[in-house]
């Protein structure tokens, strides 16, 4: 059975370690009530370690604030899998990082969004995989109170950086002890937070800032990026490292227009929405947050509550805007925790079923769907995006003929860099797995163009495999992703197969049939019959051979011994019943002459490893005074010329009639082999055909 989904939508406030601060900045008593009624003071269940049956994922409260989690992935996921127990813990990325490699939380999956953090992550061991993987992005915004006191939405509507500095400018308010407006952040670690720090960066370096604006610069470890801090804590210009090694400041080291709340994103949100025991009064807050949490809220649809005070004021980063078009992109992962670290529960099998999941188009489909009518948030990016030409619904096979599909693959995190030289494919879905008939890979702008018979009647798509890209290398460590497969919608080809080279020959007193199919590749039960009738005879064809090919035999030959000597006509019919359309029949003429006074045949035909082969022979009558000459003739079964070609030659001495012959061939394929007897004063003979294996 399932537990009850507990988010930790908690107000309990938390340093950067995500311990208990008293320090910091307290919200109003009439708002803490306001929260205590709204159950948000609800402290997440202590953890417990995963077992067999359960799993239990920590991340970002964005998922589970915007409703993400108990509206859309844990009950599919229950129905999907219901062997586990499946809980989720809401918090910001910092704490859940640490929870996550500390054991502490008890979990196997881990969701986060803060590339700065989770490459540290990464790079400590703490992922099961190389990286983790992409799942769907959604846009970071600023909301702020409908009046509005910075102006934010009439000067910098797609300007993340201009309004953090209007917000700024307002909450300073020429330096007078009463500010016009308040940030209120989350404070920590948290991804959004995070994020904003990058923001205030930019603010600074862009020439941005405000008179009496000072910011100091965050640790890695934390981030990065800069934070607001109040004058006279060690800090005398901005980009000055924080205090206590780029901590986070707290408590009165931050600016009356600043609040850190230590809340999870929904409750920092409804926070700003109340604007209560703030120095700037009611109705001036502005918070930072994601657009999935936003519109939940606004949607009327979250038991947590509406936010009416509050309207987006700052969104879609324009691309001449300082930071750039992508810089308000939120970009989440999963993990599975590396379970060989210490201190570590991890269900292994449910937290690969757990990623597997979300990752599956079918749920990616339901991510992209959710709050349908209330701004849809969330885009879904686990598989990168392949736009390609038109796959035909026939085709009809001939010499030489290819199909050729050309297209782009595309990371779909927007921002991220091009996906070049990756593997992509042309594939057939069997038994609804796709199995690669032909590869390419992408070019410098992501273009790929692959040429391709179709082997079989069947569904074809275009794939790709999991991809794996750095997609932040100026951050140290780098930040990397792993991208899931992808495929187009399956296009079924039927195809017409038809014989693409034809030829007799007459030697030895033998008639010899050669030629090659098309496709050449993937049969089940492909035959090539033989009828024949003699030149001018008014009796009809009569079957004379059959020769059954193997999976990837696009050549045939076959002897006829059985046609004496004159003029005939042979029919040939290719089929591969419920693989292929059969293909239309060909006519070929064939002049077959008088046996040769001499003969020879295969005695043994050994293949060794490397490719190394040993034939032995015998020739009547034996060898003339001359000698006799032996040629072995080959040909490949898997496609290129359907001609035979002289591997090798023999001298027999005079009286003999044995022989042996070594030589090598290309390991992997399919042979045909003939042998050809040639005396001085002799017509030509020949044996009959002998197929080896060479592996």
């Amino acid at each position: 059975m399932f537990k009850t989904l507990i988010f930790g939508r908690q107000s309990r406030r938390r340093d950067l370690h995500g311990r208990s601060g008293a320090a910091r900045r307290l919200l109003a008593l009439p708002f803490l009530c306001l929260l205590a009624a709204a159950m948000f003071l609800i402290a997440p269940a202590l953890a417990s370690a995963d077992s067999p049956s359960t799993l239990t994922v920590i991340g970002t409260s964005d998922v589970s604030d915007s409703g993400l989690i108990p509206n859309v992935i844990q009950p599919g996921f229950q129905k999907a899998y219901p062997q586990y127990t499946f809980k989720y813990i809401g918090t910001g990325t910092g704490n859940a990082i640490a929870m996550a490699e500390s054991g502490a939380a008890g979990a196997s999956n881990l969701i986060v969004h803060a590339a700065s953090l989770e490459n540290q992550f990464v790079a400590n061991g703490y992922s099961y995989e190389q990286y983790g993987r992409a799942l769907w992005t959604n846009d970071f915004v600023l909301a702020g109170a409908n009046s509005d006191p910075a102006g934010v939405s009439a000067n910098a509507p797609n300007n993340i950086a201009q309004a953090f500095a209007d917000v700024a400018a307002a909450g300073i308010n020429g330096g007078s002890p009463t500010p016009k407006a308040t940030f209120v952040s989350r404070g920590g670690t948290p991804g959004t937070t995070v994020a904003e720090h990058g923001i205030w960066q930019i603010v600074d370096s862009s020439g941005l800032s405000p008179a009496g604006l000072l910011l100091c610069t965050v640790s890695s470890a934390n981030g990065g990026g800069q934070t607001p801090i109040a004058a006279g804590n060690g800090v005398t210009a901005s980009g000055q490292p924080c205090p206590n090694g780029g901590a986070l400041p707290t408590g009165t080291a931050l600016p009356n227009w600043y609040a850190a709340t230590g809340l999870t994103q929904g409750p920092n949100v409804v926070a700003a929405n109340a604007c209560n025991g703030y120095p700037s009064g009611p109705n001036s807050c502005y918070v930072f947050t994601d657009s999935g949490t936003y519109d939940y809220l606004a949607s009327g649809t979250d038991p947590a509550g509406s936010i009416p005070a509050l309207k987006i004021v700052t969104s879609d980063n324009s691309a001449n805007a300082p930071g750039g078009q992508y810089e308000l992109i939120n970009y989440f992962h999963g993990y599975i925790i590396n379970p060989n670290k210490p201190g570590q529960t991890v269900n292994l099998p449910a937290a690969q079923d757990f990623l597997n999941y979300i990752t599956s188009p079918a749920v990616q489909a339901q991510v992209a769907a959710y709050l349908e009518g209330h701004g849809n948030p969330f885009t879904p990016t686990a598989s990168p995006l392949i736009k390609s030409s038109r796959i035909p619904s026939k085709f009809v096979a001939h010499a030489g003929k290819k199909l050729k599909i050309t297209g782009t693959l595309t990371n779909a995190q927007p921002g991220y860099p091009v996906l070049s030289g990756e593997p992509v494919a042309i594939s057939k879905v069997v038994n609804g797995l796709p199995v690669s008939v032909a590869t390419g890979k992408t070019d410098s702008t992501g273009k790929f163009s692959i040429s391709f018979v179709p082997p079989t009647t069947g569904s074809y798509e275009v794939t790709t495999n999991q991809i794996s890209k750095v997609e932040e290398p100026t951050l140290n460590p780098v930040f990397g992703d792993l991208l899931s497969p992808a495929a187009t919608t399956p296009v079924k080809i039927t195809v017409h197969s038809a014989f693409t080279q034809l030829a007799s020959t007459s030697q030895g007193g033998q008639a010899l049939i050669r030629g090659q199919v098309s496709p050449g590749t993937g049969h089940v039960k492909a035959t090539v019959t033989l009828y024949a009738t003699q030149f001018g005879s008014k009796k009809g064809f009569k079957k004379v051979a059959t020769d059954k090919l193997a999976a990837n035999d696009a050549n045939f030959a076959v002897v006829l011994p059985s046609l004496g000597q004159g003029t005939w006509l042979v029919k040939t019919k290719y089929s591969d019943p419920g693989q292929v359309v059969a293909a239309p029949d060909r006519t070929i003429k064939v002049t077959v002459g008088s046996k040769p006074n001499t003969s020879v045949s295969f005695s043994s035909v050994k293949v060794a490893k490397g490719g190394k082969v040993t034939v032995s022979g015998t020739i009547k009558p034996g060898a003339p005074a001359s000698r006799a000459t032996i040629q072995v003739l080959t040909m490949r079964t898997s496609g290129g010329s359907s001609q035979f070609g002289e591997k090798t030659t023999v001298k027999v001495g005079a009286g003999k009639t044995k022989f042996t012959v070594h030589f090598k061939l290309k390991t992997g394929f399919r042979y045909i082999l003939r042998l050809v007897n040639n005396q001085t004063g002799q017509s030509p003979s020949d044996t009959g055909l002998k197929t080896i294996n060479v592996k």
